[in-house]
């Protein structure tokens, strides 16, 4: 898409106020912090360069979430369907959103790119696509996941080699005929090499050293056990390292992943993605990729990764289980038929097996290679000195910028595990209501009051 210079955009009109706040970006992150602004009186707009939802669109066909409906929530809105131990698709999503947007009112400006956001005074100017607009703060809500990243290993495909992001996946249709190497060993690998292979593809999947998560353990989905541990939605200033002091420890709390977990699953209820049960559908594990040229991938030694993810996903379905033998000793337990929703290699001793370190793509029939390897955080259109670290992530206090009236919110482990989840019904917000409130001259003797 090719913008037009800025300087032919229309201005604002003479009269036209001065806003108290602009959000940028209408996820679930903008539109819950929208909605808190809105109970508090401050007067904003919410700027959304597509539509409402647009970027949900932008999963694949079989796409579900990964936290239980019963967990979704936005602020002042829980789940309420029919449905709580399911889990919704893109399409259900935008749904949400979109009526959450129009159910509260919510000042929305559809198909307003911005270009460009800089000091202007003692507030901000953001020129759209749609004019020149003026508030005395921003608030940054367009998430992280901008821009495809690309290996960052020696990668020089062949030119008859399908190449193809995540972010552009829909479905194995897409895709040539032959097998398929998928690279990048997150959520979404784990998960496109689980579709490919669904579909009948021999699938090679490269995959980085990450745990297994357990769906549901003893009558309750593994994110109600969580949540009822605070760890969901606990604050990362709280996490272990942090509050210990550790070594660049809130660097990493904020980069933490969380375990692979999938929202499909033959039952209706989700599914854990095991390893082990990767590798007995056929799926072929390898390390992490060295490199791709000449027609030829090489690969590390993958036993030494899956080892290391098996033992942790073992831990992690320990705590679990001990969160549950706690609740129980006080509650009546139900029997249950979790056990299929539990990694196989929780219960299954597995002494990985030797993978290729390297594979001819022609010889093995790989026609396509799937890139699951993530997404650069960047904002081209911010134009504002001293807010960025040199990994283009917000500096400052939990999304408080140290540039006085600019804010982020929605991104991954920004002030709590589900800051960048729809689970996160608004704590953010109220998080950072008094800051804003602050900036905006609504405080008096330590205290912030609505306007």
């Amino acid at each position: 898409m090719t913008f037009p210079d800025p300087t032919d955009l229309p201005p604002s009109p003479p009269s036209a106020p001065v806003l108290d706040l602009v959000i940028i970006g209408a996820g679930q992150a903008g539109l819950s912090l929208s909605a808190v602004l809105q109970e508090a009186g401050v007067t904003h707009r919410v700027l959304e360069s597509e539509h409402v939802g647009a970027s949900w669109r932008r999963r694949w066909d079989s796409f579900q979430l990964n936290t239980a409906n019963m967990t979704v929530a936005l602020h002042g809105c829980a789940y309420a369907g029919d449905d709580p131990e399911g889990f919704m698709s893109a399409p259900e999503v935008i749904a949400l959103l979109r009526g959450y947007a129009n159910q509260r009112a919510l000042p929305v400006t559809e198909d307003c790119t911005v270009l460009r956001v800089a000091r202007a005074g003692d507030g901000y100017a953001i020129k759209t696509l749609q004019g020149l607009i003026h508030a005395r703060a921003v608030v940054v809500a367009t998430g992280e996941y901008r821009r495809a990243r690309m290996p960052r290993v020696p990668f020089a495909p062949a030119a008859d080699l399908a190449v193809l992001h995540s972010g552009d996946y829909r479905t194995p249709r897409q895709l040539p005929e032959g097998a398929v190497l998928v690279i990048g060993g997150g959520q979404s690998g784990a998960q496109i090499a689980q579709d490919l292979r669904a579909s009948g593809r021999e699938v090679y999947w490269s995959l980085a050293t990450r745990p297994s998560h357990t769906r549901r353990l003893r009558g309750k989905d593994s994110m109600v056990w969580w949540d009822m541990a605070g760890r969901i939605h606990q604050h990362v200033s709280e996490s272990p390292g942090v509050r210990a002091g550790g070594p660049d420890a809130l660097r990493k709390a904020r980069t933490a992943e969380f375990p692979l977990i999938s929202g499909k699953g033959p039952t209706g209820r989700g599914s854990s993605i095991s390893l082990l049960g990767m590798h007995r559908q056929g799926i072929t594990l390898l390390g992490r990729l060295q490199q791709l040229c000449d027609g030829v991938a090489r690969f590390a030694d993958v036993r030494p990764q899956l080892r290391t993810a098996i033992a942790a996903t073992r831990a992690e379905y320990a705590y679990l289980d001990s969160l549950a033998s706690a609740y129980y000793a006080a509650n009546p337990e139900p029997r249950t038929d979790d056990a299929r929703h539990i990694p196989e290699e929780v219960y299954l001793d597995w002494d990985p097996p030797a993978s290729p370190c390297s594979v001819d793509l022609h010889t093995a029939g790989i026609r396509a290679v799937v890139l699951a390897t993530g997404f650069v955080a960047e904002w081209p259109w911010l134009a504002v000195e001293g807010v960025l670290d040199a990994h283009g992530y917000p500096l400052g206090e939990f999304g408080v910028s140290p540039q006085p009236g600019l804010f982020f919110i929605g991104m991954h482990n920004l002030q709590r595990m589900s800051s960048s989840f729809l689970c996160n019904g608004g704590r953010d917000a109220h998080d950072l209501l008094p800051a804003i409130l602050a900036h905006l001259g609504r405080c008096t003797a330590g205290r912030c009051v609505p306007g």
